[in-house]
């Protein structure tokens, strides 16, 4: 979405209906309003966003933070959900984690299970 094309404040009510899950019948009894219309603020809102469909606006208008009380990440904080992060140690916790774990078994304790494959036999032999 870019700065020059914004929601109007119908399309804004209409896409919280959205993203609470109404379809555009109950968005227009909630709204006093006819289907189509709903149905017109819906397309300019997939428009404006650049949407493919209903689920996608709504993930968008998360993202870019238009439903109010959402903080907006700075540029630190913007990473993708795949990467690694370490987990947050304390001071106690290298002291006592040792204590806590458990041993991994030798590898002499380690049994593979029996083979399936059929044994040579003499019978296939020639």
């Amino acid at each position: 979405m870019n700065n020059t094309t914004k929601l109007s404040a119908t399309e804004l009510l209409v896409l919280q209906e959205i993203a609470r899950g109404r379809d555009n019948h109950q968005i227009a009894t909630i709204l006093v309003r006819s289907p189509e219309t709903i149905r017109t603020h819906v397309k300019n809102i997939l428009r404006k966003l650049g949407a493919r469909n209903r689920a996608h606006a709504v993930a968008i208008a998360y993202h870019v933070g238009i439903f109010q009380g959402r903080p907006q990440p700075t540029s630190a904080q913007l990473q993708s959900p795949l990467t690694p992060t370490a987990p947050p140690s304390t001071p106690d916790s290298d002291s006592t984690s040792a204590q806590h774990h458990a041993k991994p078994p030798s590898p002499r304790a380690i049994t593979s299970a029996p083979s399936r494959r059929r044994a040579d036999t003499a019978r296939d032999r020639p």
